[in-house]
Order: structure tokens, then sequence, then C-alpha cells
């Protein structure tokens, strides 16, 4: 893996982490309002979207399948994580 794929690697599973943390503590709160769950992971995504943009359209194009696929692994790693049934990274 090279370091460009390595450092979006850690900055899409960072986002991640982060957006779960924010969810869990506005969760603890009570519901989580549709608009507050969208200015989470809008705040969530802008560091991956930032990161891609020196790129041009068709190579974000092109990267978005893997982007995509680090966000699920990332996430099911977090959740897996905070239920005890698996170590997360």
């Amino acid at each position: 893996m090279s370091d460009e794929a390595r450092e979006l690697h850690r900055i899409i599973s960072a986002g991640v982490r982060d957006m779960l943390d924010a969810y869990r503590i506005q969760a603890q709160a009570g519901p989580v309002t549709d608009q507050a769950l969208e200015e989470i992971v809008f705040r969530a995504a802008h560091p991956v979207v930032d990161s891609l943009a020196p790129y041009p359209a068709e190579q974000r194009a092109a990267l978005l399948p893997s982007v995509v696929r680090v966000m699920l692994a990332s996430f099911l790693e977090a959740v897996a994580g905070a239920d005890g049934s698996a170590h997360a990274r």
C-alpha cells in the first residue's frame, strides 16, 4: 500500500470513529434528530472530501468504491469493538 493510500485509509478510519463517538455522545441525551445526524455525517465526511480534493474528478470517481469500502470496514470494526464481540483496531 502506498503512503498516499495509507494516509487516506487513516483519514477515513478516523472520520468514522469520530462520527460514531459524536453520535454516541448525542444519543446519551436522547434521540438524535435527523438534522443532528446529518451534521454528524457531514463533519465526518469533510476530512475525507478534503483529502480527495487535489485529485482530478476522474480519479476521485475511480477512488470512490475504495473509499466506501474503507468507510464500511471502519464502521464495522468500530461497532463490533464497541459491543465487545470483536476487537476494534
